[in-house]
């Protein structure tokens, strides 16, 4: 890949407008043909469902109408008729003539005359039509009334309603007004077999049926302007529908040319990393198919180089992510003009820079290549007018031995870089075959440390720690042992980094808080108090619910939180020294005892040193083991006592391991001192035998 290759650099077709060609403006034209025929469809379709709509009301009306007959007749049939006053308007009904009761005279004189269902609604039909335009009335086939006789359309529904129809109903014409006939069944009830009974009807019987008409006119006035909205919309939309074809017609041609761009495009982002410009993924495991498809016919060599930025992560998180974008991309660029046209460059995403170097004659020109590369890398970057040097690490797999294929090769190449970093960063490293078995023995010990809690293989030795001149035992330091089933015992400098590596520390460090207080507590409760300090790892104290698991850990196992010490390298509180402060200050307040370790190996300033509330400063055994022989160890470890006691601070040192150290640091103040000269860490049961018998701490084989 050429070296300006990226994004921005990459060529970009200049778009035209152009009009809709022969064959669109036809396609344009069948299209409005189209929308035309569509709208047209659907304003028919709107039309005949208004004419549903209407029947629809009208059946309604008719329905309610008939509805409220019905109870009008039920009720007047459960009373056995109705006594009215004889009126012109109701005169006595000459069809219950044979009834005795039919009439009745008042004590006042008035005349009274018995109204039965058939009579009552056939005035009630009458007002109705009067004052609301509702035709109805009573008909059968087996009339009383000769006036009930039905005409030849409710003939026709009484014999449908005869043979079980529910309702009959019709859409008719009459006279030119639009009406909707309707029936329905007029069944036999108790009280009517007073009159009915003779005729033989028993009870349920159809005697006939309850005739409507209702005028659909009065509907389609109400309706015809919803018809008028429903045609002017179709027009409006018919109109839009044209002007959208005309102008989406001459913008197609556009469209398809940005289609074309914008495919491009994607197929770009397909094959090259989008912040770098450099080959991706995808695209280098192509270049490497190809290449060595052609190397195993030329029977030459052909190397993938894996470069990693030492410490990207630290980069990042100080400069911030943008920046950190523009260093990728700055790298990027020197290493494509370093290989040239020699290879292909590429990005795996984060800081990873795969390179593929095809057609050499032996693997020393990939060495000489990973070499340049470092060279180039070494010189400073700029960003916002600041010095970045950086450096990476370059892991080497050679085609065909170390890998006959591009994953392989890829993944063997990753191998080497990883040994390439534990062995000191910025520096390169070719594979080799026992690399394998490292990586897969590394990912078997992480496997176990992950079930190691579960499985109760840690368990925890308690160092003492001493005062410096009386020599009695003040504190105990909790340190983490791990006896795995495979491997037996397994060294705090292997799975400790490992577990800080994997993200495994934070389980790792909450069980060994735990464990301690649990611990302490214990003693407590068998009246010996002893204050019992639990290192934690930075990823703990950067965690953002560490006092919530600090208060948890007391909380459960009730230990005096006096007797609790937790201990902070010296790096990890300067990283942020605002956060850091916040926190120590709330734990302080807890009553929880706080001390720096491994002081003297960090950057720490004595102006930031003074703020935090601690009250203990740990002197890192480095210091401790050249005391006194060596003059600048010597002159280190007194004057961190001195500053110490001028900030009101206790001094452990540690590593302690012979009469002359201790007795160098009892001379020079130091407060307490732990080390061998006092015995190895010991299990909780042989510390607990020390406790009692207050003696030297006796060795422990457990602890070795």
């Amino acid at each position: 890949m050429k070296p300006s290759s990226s994004p921005a650099a990459e060529p970009h077709r200049e778009i035209r407008p152009v009009g809709p060609s022969h064959s669109l403006r036809w396609g344009a034209l069948a299209l409005a043909a189209a929308w035309t025929l569509a709208v047209g469809v659907g304003l028919a379709w709107n039309l005949s469902r208004e004419k549903k709509d209407i029947l629809a009301l009208a059946r309604i009306q008719a329905r309610t109408f008939s509805d409220k007959m019905l109870v009008y007749r039920h009720w007047n049939a459960r009373h056995g008729g109705v006594y009215v006053e004889v009126s012109p308007e109701t005169a006595p009904n000459p069809y219950l003539a044979g009834v005795l009761e039919r009439d009745l005279v008042t004590p006042s004189g008035r005349m009274l005359t018995m109204v039965n269902p058939a009579y009552m609604l056939r005035e009630v039909f009458a007002l109705e039509s009067r004052f609301y335009g509702l035709g109805g009335r009573i008909t059968s086939l087996q009339p009383i009334n000769p006036s009930n006789a039905p005409d030849l359309w409710e003939e026709q529904a009484l014999r449908a309603l005869a043979r079980g129809a529910a309702e009959v109903s019709e859409a008719v014409d009459s006279d030119g007004d639009g009406l909707l006939r309707m029936m329905r069944p007029l069944l036999v009830e108790p009280a009517c077999l007073k009159c009915h009974g003779r005729q033989g009807y028993r009870v349920g019987d159809l005697r006939g049926g309850l005739s409507m008409s209702v005028s659909l006119e009065p509907l389609r006035a109400v309706r015809r302007s919803h018809v008028l909205g429903a045609s002017a919309g179709a027009a409006v939309l018919w109109l839009c529908g044209l002007v959208v074809i005309r102008f989406g017609a001459r913008r197609l041609g556009s469209s398809l040319l940005e289609g074309r761009q914008a495919a491009d495009l994607a197929h770009y982002l397909a094959h090259y990393d989008s912040l770098t410009g450099l080959a991706n993924q995808a695209q280098f495991h192509n270049k490497v198919r190809l290449a060595l498809a052609q190397v195993q016919k030329s029977h030459d060599l052909a190397a993938v180089l894996l470069v990693d930025l030492d410490h990207f992560k630290k980069i990042n998180h100080a400069l911030g992510h943008a920046q950190g974008d523009r260093l990728l991309q700055q790298i990027g660029r020197r290493l494509a003009a370093e290989v040239g046209e020699r290879g292909t460059v590429a990005r795996l995403g984060g800081a990873v820079f795969p390179v593929l170097l095809p057609c050499i004659a032996h693997s020393s020109e990939a060495a000489h290549l990973a070499r340049s590369l470092s060279s180039v890398l070494s010189a400073p970057f700029y960003l916002r007018e600041k010095e970045v040097a950086v450096t990476a690490s370059i892991g080497i797999a050679i085609y065909p031995s170390d890998g006959e294929d591009g994953p392989t090769l890829l993944q063997n190449a990753e191998s080497a870089l990883h040994s390439a970093k534990t062995s000191g960063k910025n520096g390169l490293c070719f594979y080799t075959r026992g690399m394998n078995a490292d990586a897969m023995d590394r990912i078997l010990l992480e496997n176990d440390l992950r079930r190691a809690i579960e499985r109760r293989e840690l368990h925890l030795h308690y160092q003492p720690q001493v005062d410096a001149r009386s020599g009695r035992l003040v504190g105990a330091e909790a340190l983490a042992r791990w006896n795995n089933r495979r491997l037996g015992a397994v060294s705090p400098e292997v799975f400790i980094p490992l577990a800080e590596e994997t993200g495994l520390i934070r389980p790792l460090g909450e069980w060994v808080l735990f464990d301690a207080c649990r611990q302490g507590r214990r003693w407590q409760q068998q009246g010996l108090a002893l204050p019992v300090a639990v290192n934690l790892s930075p990823a703990q104290f950067h965690q953002v619910d560490l006092v919530q698991v600090v208060q948890s850990a007391l909380a459960e196992t009730g230990l005096d939180p006096a007797l609790l010490v937790l201990e902070v390298t010296e790096s990890t509180v300067m990283r942020d020294v605002g956060e850091a402060l916040e926190t120590l200050k709330v734990l302080r307040e807890m009553g929880i005892g706080l001390a720096i370790d491994d002081f003297g190996t960090g950057y720490s300033s004595l102006a930031s040193l003074k703020t935090f509330p601690i009250d203990t400063l740990k002197i890192d055994r480095s210091f401790v083991r050249d005391t006194p022989q060596d003059a600048n160890s010597a002159a280190i470890v007194s004057a961190i006592i001195a500053m110490a006691h001028n900030l009101s601070m206790k001094v452990l040192a540690e590593g302690v391991e012979s009469p002359g150290q201790l007795e160098f640091l009892r001379d020079h103040g130091c407060s307490v001192v732990q080390g061998l000269l006092f015995g190895s860490p010991l299990c909780s049961s042989a510390f607990f035998d020390y406790l009692l018998q207050g003696r030297p701490c006796p060795q422990d084989p457990e602890s070795r």
